[in-house]
């Protein structure tokens, strides 16, 4: 099993993706946070399962929400870069991210 590493924004990703659906309907949020932390734990065991988007970075999609878990896998590491909505400009957000991995 692989050793899941965050990038020190993934928390943010998650808190602001839960405060939004909070306000738009009272437990939204919590249901999305169970969502993420459901294929959050996949990940460890899965990651290989899931198609390489662009460069070396993968995606994985939450059920109910229109976000991606990415991440890049770095034996015995699995790196998570963001955990972004659909709409975003991912390859921007995950350039950058990724440099705080290999630095």
């Amino acid at each position: 099993m692989s050793v899941l590493r965050r990038h020190p924004l993934i928390r943010a990703d998650i808190s602001e993706a839960v405060n939004w659906y909070e306000n738009q309907q009272p437990g939204l949020g919590l249901d999305f946070g169970a969502d993420f932390l459901s294929h959050y734990h996949r990940l460890a065991r899965d990651a290989q399962l899931y198609a390489v988007r662009f460069a070396d970075v993968r995606r994985l999609n939450l059920d109910r929400f229109p976000y991606g878990i990415f991440y890049v896998i770095r034996p015995p590491e699995i790196w998570l870069l963001a955990v972004l909505h659909a709409s975003r400009d991912t390859e921007t957000v995950l350039a950058e991210r990724r440099c705080h991995f290999r630095g």
